[in-house]
């Protein structure tokens, strides 16, 4: 009897412990990544800040190709590139809910800001030399953290279930920093 309620103790215990740990952290997309040198540092680092979402890309030597898609349920607005490149370009589509992108980068800091209207995630699709990008070489937020996979989702609408489809869902700690409202298929 007596090694049962140890049992039960230590167990009470260390699942007090466990739900502190996974209730403390919660991924941010605020703020710069930390780690974002550019020149020094090879990949993508997205965040958001009072001016909206941002997306840069760079490479620590050598040319590389930053592609791949944007997209959301709401609209995106404001929409303005940052890079230098002939073969670069950047495309929305008339819905104004997708982006499409591709930016030759080297050492220089090259992307694509926006705000967002109305919606509730973010979709990223990204790739690097016409290749799914690692995962290791995405930054998120001012903590530089990183997605499952190169296509990954940025929620802040809590009910993920109507938003399955494969790709990894990040639910964020904080509202975008634009109007939430009726979007694309809401009342």
């Amino acid at each position: 009897m007596k090694k049962w309620r140890i049992f039960v103790l230590a167990l009470l215990v260390g699942l007090c412990f466990t739900s502190y740990t996974y209730a403390t952290y919660s991924p941010s997309f605020n703020d710069r990544p930390t780690v974002f040198d550019p020149g020094k540092i090879r990949g993508y680092f997205l965040w958001q800040d009072k001016e909206g979402v941002h997306l840069r890309t760079t490479s620590n030597g050598g040319i590389h190709n930053f592609s791949g898609t944007v997209r959301t349920d709401g609209r995106f607005k404001n929409v303005l590139e940052s890079y230098k490149g002939d073969s670069d370009y950047l495309e929305v589509n008339k819905s104004q809910n997708k982006i499409k992108y591709n930016i030759t980068a080297s050492e220089e800091e090259e992307g694509i800001d926006f705000q967002l209207s109305y919606g509730s995630y973010i979709k990223f699709s990204l790739s690097l030399d016409s290749e799914a990008i690692n995962p290791n070489e995405v930054f998120i937020g001012k903590d530089g953290w990183h997605p499952v996979s190169h296509d990954f989702t940025i929620l802040y609408d809590g009910d993920y279930t109507k938003y399955i489809d494969g790709q990894t869902i990040l639910i964020i700690d904080s509202r975008f920093g634009w109007p939430r409202g009726p979007g694309q298929g809401r009342d």
